[in-house]
């Protein structure tokens, strides 16, 4: 008979309600001993109390990936795990819980087989489960942008944000594959982030085998910016020049466009492999759309970039045989910043026309 521990080990991804899993477990860390889990006391890093960080960034860390600014701590991988271990041995519990989204930041080093074939090794002892909830990217893109706003320094704005994030981090498709690999496809447990609250530890429960009921309501533990104050508050912090903070930095429209479809490609190809519900909604003119609610609120009060300007009717000029949906949205927002520009209003009024009959 197979005496090893069960290890369910929740990776994230990021901005899919991990916060919320880990401060529950953490308040109700007794409960979950009643059902047989251990919610472990050990590996929590002093700036985020509730999860693993730990065992996630002492390994990450290994392979190249710089912590983030709330991790002040330099426990090493060999003590953060033996630790572990030793309170895993001495429980009676057969089933552990174990999480940090920063495991996902193995997955995305550069030597990811490493990395992640040193989680392996570490957790070989183990009966190993791996609890991922995946994001559709669009969804995913911009609550990630919101999130690292709140931070002390502004962004690059919201397209260009964009362009520089690892298309692997949005996609998902190869953070699946990777540990997929090194744990078995079996040992996978995806799950598609749309829940909140309640359900959402509920889901959680549920995915794990754990007939805990958490019948308390629960409110949100990381709430995000409000839309109509996001880029007022960025500019604010950014410690660029208005004109470079406020400029898209997109070298070509067309690779844009192109970054965007792969993205998407790869999201749904894993979604649909693993029966998720939902397709990407992520395109490079949903890109565009998002910029400009960004800055529709800032329009009565904010100076307005005429580089940018010209900078996204250039653009839709480039891209308008190969994609107008994409034009007409880089085109609305130049009208939206420039609304008694001869040429944006006339070239927007045929983009419009077209779609319309192309309808």
């Amino acid at each position: 008979m197979d005496k090893k521990k069960i290890l369910y080990v929740h990776i994230g991804h990021y901005k899919t309600g991990s916060s919320a899993i880990q401060d529950y477990c953490s308040a109700h860390a007794a409960e979950l001993g009643q059902y047989g889990y251990l919610y472990p006391a050990t590996a929590r890093p002093r700036g985020n109390p509730t999860n693993h960080g730990h065992l996630s960034l002492s390994v990450a860390r290994k392979h190249g990936f710089v912590p983030p600014p709330w991790y002040g701590e330099n426990v090493g991988a060999d003590e953060a795990w033996a630790a572990l271990a030793a309170e895993i041995n001495a429980s009676p519990h057969r089933k552990i819980i174990l999480s940090s989204e920063e495991f996902v930041q193995l997955a995305l080093r550069k030597d990811h087989a490493a990395a992640i074939g040193e989680l392996a090794q570490r957790l070989a002892p183990y009966d190993t489960r791996i609890l991922f909830y995946m994001r559709e990217p669009l969804s995913l893109l911009k609550s990630w942008y919101n999130e690292v706003n709140k931070g002390p320094s502004g962004t690059r704005n919201f397209p260009t944000f964009f362009t520089a994030l690892n298309v692997d981090f949005l996609a998902q498709g190869a953070i699946w594959s990777r540990f997929a690999e090194a744990f078995g496809r079996e040992n996978m447990i995806t799950r598609a982030y749309g829940d909140i609250g309640q359900a959402h530890i509920a889901g959680f429960m549920q995915a794990i085998g754990c007939g805990h009921d958490p019948a308390e309501k629960r409110n949100l533990v990381n709430t995000a910016q409000p839309l109509d104050a996001l880029e007022k508050r960025r500019l604010a912090k950014s410690a660029l020049p208005f004109e470079a903070a406020s400029f898209s930095h997109i070298n070509d429209i067309k690779a844009f466009r192109n970054r965007a479809l792969r993205i998407s490609r790869e999201y749904d190809a894993i979604a649909c492999a693993t029966d998720l519900p939902n397709r990407s909604a992520l395109t490079a003119a949903a890109v565009i759309a998002h910029y400009a609610a960004l800055l529709s609120p800032n329009l009565p009060e904010g100076r307005i970039n005429q580089k940018e300007v010209d900078n996204l009717r250039d653009m839709a000029f480039a891209i308008e045989e190969i994609d107008l949906p994409l034009a007409r949205e880089l085109m609305e927002v130049a009208h939206m910043l420039r609304p008694h520009g001869q040429l944006i209003s006339t070239r927007l009024g045929a983009y419009r026309s077209r779609l319309e009959a192309s309808s």
